[in-house]
């Protein structure tokens, strides 16, 4: 009940309870660490579903601002963050991402292991993990291309791994900060037959938007190759289309 009538105040915020929101935000200012981080795991835990539209929104809402406010408040924030995902009990995957995300962000050194390890080991839950690979392209895109890379690339996949279609957005994203080129993983994964079919399909997509002989080869072989798969060779196609030599050659 405390929390639905906390959510209630918050829809109702307007230019008339200014006031009321200018203490909201003294109040948060003069919070602990750990109570700020309390304050974020209540935003994201379920509220009842009988709840009205305008309370789930703001509760919604309230949560994704919350994150990206603590994801910025510095070191202890983090760290407090990172206590309090290790302390848990019960599972939540909404607010275990959203701890590891402000852990991630704000006490980066610290949270680097735990990163590493769910990224790697299996065991926790699916999302935490998938959420700790692309978390980790996002802060140490060296490291994360260390640790993506085998996991692209082994020949089996595990049913318990992060799925190949999100490691490849996580190692797009590592390459773009690392200045290194994707275009050489991204052709494998394309071209194996054995791969996902989401994870090919995400891997021709980002071909088309890099520039490189190799994947232009890579998506020919693909138009041509005798698989049943008929929209994976039209993605390739029109990824093919949309590569800016065939724009110069069409223009």
């Amino acid at each position: 009940m405390k929390r639905i009538l906390t959510l209630g105040l918050l829809a109702a915020c307007s230019p008339f309870g200014l006031l009321a929101c200018s203490d909201a935000t003294d109040a948060a200012s003069k919070a602990t660490p750990d109570q700020r981080i309390a304050e974020l795991v209540e935003a994201l835990s379920p509220i009842p579903k009988t709840v009205t539209s305008d309370i789930s929104d703001a509760h919604f809402h309230r949560g994704n601002e919350l994150k990206e406010e603590l994801s910025q408040a510095g070191p202890e924030v983090g760290r407090a963050a990172l206590r309090a995902l290790q302390a848990r009990t019960e599972k939540d995957v909404a607010i275990e991402t959203g701890l590891i995300s402000v852990a991630a962000h704000a006490a980066t050194a610290d949270t680097l292991p735990l990163l590493e390890n769910l990224t790697t080991e299996y065991g926790p839950d699916l999302g935490l993990r998938t959420e700790a690979a692309l978390l980790l392209a996002e802060v140490a895109p060296e490291r994360a291309l260390e640790l993506i890379r085998p996991l692209l690339l082994r020949s089996t996949r595990h049913q318990t791994a992060p799925p190949v279609e999100l490691l490849l957005r996580g190692w797009v994203v590592a390459c773009h900060k690392t200045g290194r080129s994707p275009v050489p993983e991204l052709c494998d994964v394309a071209t194996d037959l054995f791969q996902e079919g989401s994870a090919r399909v995400r891997a021709v997509a980002e071909l088309g938007l890099h520039p490189d002989p190799r994947g232009e080869k890579a998506l020919r072989a693909i138009v041509v190759e005798s698989t049943g798969d008929g929209y994976l060779r039209r993605k390739a196609a029109q990824s093919l289309r949309d590569t800016p030599a065939a724009r110069d050659r069409s223009s």
